[in-house]
């Protein structure tokens, strides 16, 4: 019990100290932003973007930013009513804009008693993939909708007589894909979740890993994207990677018993990287490591069996899953979702989360057990040291690279 309550309060501090003041370092999501205003004289749009990410269209010549952009926007939006497009009627228009930014005006002629339009975006996306797009469209007074271009949706049907429960349900649907994407995007999520199963032999043992996982990373992405706590998410980013690594070793430690060596190598690697950023100044702040080198020291030595080690994953997913849920919670707070947008945003994210973990889960669960039931023909423990091994240097790869902003 007391290794236990060591292992608890080690990671509460390391949770606080992912907790940053107002003046952290933001995530660089590659994003931009329009505002679209459908009347019957016409619709226009008006597009803001960072200057930082324009510069990524820049080419070997020196052209103005608001130029570029511009013509960029030209060349990747479009408007259709039906199979028709709708012209532009007057060439893109420079707009004033925030230091650091960049606002562009673009009017089409669309008729809206015509019918339906749609909006097509292609804008970024040919120099970030990951590039995600927000609209915020208005059609004669109404109130406002909200609709998300990524690489894989780029254009939007705009129904301009619709409900506001369908508006709601609308806005819903289209988090719940982007946050599959999310999921699936996420191979380090993805990492997570096949070491914390690999030891598992009982479902009810892989029904309490998903529970906990799923009530820790939901308490700090609603958290997150209320704006109570704000995360400093290059340490958050690091750290997911360390978390890998660790139950990775819990893996290996438990099938060799060999958890005290495994304990001391990681911890002389945290150590190390201590050093480094007292006489260096880089990677993650000593205390930050001192908050991991606690956690090794006090989670590794409880899990001796295979039946602590079930025992104890349901409480430590949900201190684990209130990490990767400041990761979770940066793809959608980094959009800049507006009041109106905040529920069915975080409803329909959190949503796709769960749908997508579900079938990642199931899909492993599967795989370990048809090669539980092919012993005979191959080595399952020899099989599970070697991918617990392969998700140890892996996790580490990630934590290390991200805290030197390697990768």
């Amino acid at each position: 019990m007391r290794k236990l309550t060591q292992m608890i309060i080690s990671l509460l501090l390391l949770i606080g100290l992912m907790v940053s003041s107002l003046e952290s370092q933001a995530h660089n999501r590659s994003q931009s932003f329009s505002d679209w205003a459908i009347t019957n004289d016409g619709t226009e749009a008006v597009f803001t973007a960072k200057s930082r990410e324009i510069t990524r269209l820049q080419t070997l010549t020196n052209q103005p930013l608001d130029a570029l952009f511009s013509d960029h926007l030209i060349d990747t939006v479009s408007v259709y009513q039906g199979d028709l497009p709708c012209s532009n009627s007057d060439s893109a228009t420079s707009l004033p804009s925030a230091l650091g930014y960049v606002r562009i005006s673009l009017d089409f002629d669309c008729d809206p008693s015509l019918g339906d339009i749609s909006i097509n975006i292609n804008s970024f996306f040919s120099a970030a993939s990951s590039h995600v797009h927000y609209a915020n469209v208005a059609f004669d007074g109404q109130q406002s909708r909200q609709y998300l271009f990524t690489d894989k949706q780029r254009q939007h049907g705009i129904s301009l007589l619709v409900t506001s429960s369908n508006r709601w349900f609308a806005s819903v649907r289209q988090f719940v894909s982007l946050g599959i994407d999310h999921i699936f995007g996420g191979l380090d999520h993805i990492a997570f979740l096949a070491a914390l199963i690999l030891l598992l032999r009982r479902f009810k043992d892989l029904v309490w890993i998903i529970t906990g996982f799923t009530f820790g990373h939901s308490v700090t992405l609603y958290l997150t994207v209320m704006g109570w706590v704000i995360p400093d998410l290059p340490v958050v980013e690091a750290t997911i990677g360390f978390t890998i690594a660790l139950v990775a070793a819990e893996n290996i430690g438990t099938l060799t018993g060999y958890h005290r060596y495994i304990t001391y190598i990681l911890a002389s690697g945290l150590v190390l990287m201590g050093l480094l950023n007292l006489m260096f100044g880089i990677g993650l702040t000593t205390l930050s490591l001192l908050g991991l080198i606690l956690l090794t020291f006090a989670y590794l030595p409880l899990s001796v069996t295979k039946t602590a080690v079930a025992d104890l994953r349901p409480l430590v997913t949900i201190g684990f899953g209130l990490i990767h849920g400041f990761g979770f919670a940066s793809a959608l707070t980094e959009i800049g979702l507006p009041d109106a947008q905040l529920w069915p945003a975080l409803l329909g994210f959190n949503v796709g989360i769960e749908l997508g973990q579900l079938f990642i889960v199931a899909s492993l669960w599967l795989v370990i057990k048809q090669m539980s039931r092919l012993t005979p023909i191959i080595n399952s423990r020899l099989a599970i040291d070697l991918c617990s091994a392969l998700l140890c240097g892996l996790g580490f790869y990630w934590f290390v690279g991200r805290s030197y902003g390697i990768i």
